[in-house]
């Protein structure tokens, strides 16, 4: 567990120092909020290659502001190889406001997904490691907002008819002032260990998760099969005041003040390649 230890190390030192700087900047009487979070998933050791391989990653990062300093980021990646058959899926967020009336939104989306045909008597099986990490922090819980989710995971699922064979899911969130939550979830076939961190002190928050496991699954008979991987973040930061609520609900559903950026990619290969 000590490289997930050394991940865990990261984000905090990162975490702290964003943190650390925001608040030297940032006088008393003015308002800052800050919310992070970030996704990894990588899969190795897969026992066959994909015949099809798709990846698909979506960004967001939306500013709304009115008297206020509002910086987000929203960071994906998503990669399935076939050679070494070898994927990897990341999603980052951060969002940082400062004085009064601003909103503030990063979201970050990561899939990637292989077809597998595989032979009767045989077992598919995989290893996958991978962390969640969050964290909030706020000065006057009283007027700002913030909040920092996540939710990844896998999915084998049988083609013929779209039943899920084996599943694993980590979830978690955090909101000033509010409801913290981190959920579990894994079918029988997939097994795992889990390293977790958590401070849920006032207006400073923080979890960070690290786990590791593998899949094996067997197939008395010949299979087509999908491993699905999904993975999104999101952080959010805001103080509304009344004069506002009339900029954000249109800038909500029109206006987006920022980044957006997509990027999809698709990637067929045929194993009748082989030498």
């Amino acid at each position: 567990m000590q490289k997930y230890l050394g991940f865990t190390h990261q984000f905090l030192l990162l975490t702290t120092s964003w943190l650390a700087s925001s608040v030297l900047l940032t006088s008393p009487s003015q308002a800052a909020t800050i919310a992070l979070s970030q996704g990894r998933l990588l899969f190795t050791n897969i026992s066959q290659s994909p015949t099809s391989t798709f990846t698909n990653t979506d960004t967001n990062a939306t500013s709304i502001f009115q008297g206020g300093n509002v910086a987000t980021n929203a960071d994906a990646i998503a990669y399935l190889g076939t050679t070494p058959p070898v994927g990897y899926s990341l999603t980052s967020s951060q969002a940082f406001g400062e004085n009064n009336s601003y909103l503030g939104i990063g979201k970050s989306k990561s899939t990637i997904q292989g077809i597998f045909n595989v032979n009767n008597n045989t077992h598919f099986s995989f290893n996958f490691t991978g962390d969640l990490n969050l964290a909030t922090f706020t000065t006057n819980t009283k007027y700002e907002k913030a909040s920092a989710s996540g939710n990844l995971g896998f999915a084998l699922i049988n083609l013929a008819n779209n039943n899920v064979l084996d599943y694993f899911q980590v979830g978690g969130s955090l909101t000033t002032a509010g409801n913290d939550s981190l959920t579990y979830q894994n079918s029988k076939n997939v097994k795992f260990g889990a390293f977790t961190m958590s401070n849920f002190v006032g207006q400073q928050e923080f979890t960070t998760t690290a786990f590791s496991g593998y899949l094996n699954h067997y197939f008395p008979n010949q299979t087509t099969i999908a491993l699905v991987a999904f993975n999104s973040t999101q952080s959010r930061v805001s103080v509304p005041t009344p004069s506002m609520l009339p900029a954000l609900i249109f800038g909500w559903g029109v206006i987006s003040m920022g980044l957006k950026r997509k990027r999809q990619k698709s990637r067929e290969t045929c194993l009748a390649e082989k030498k």
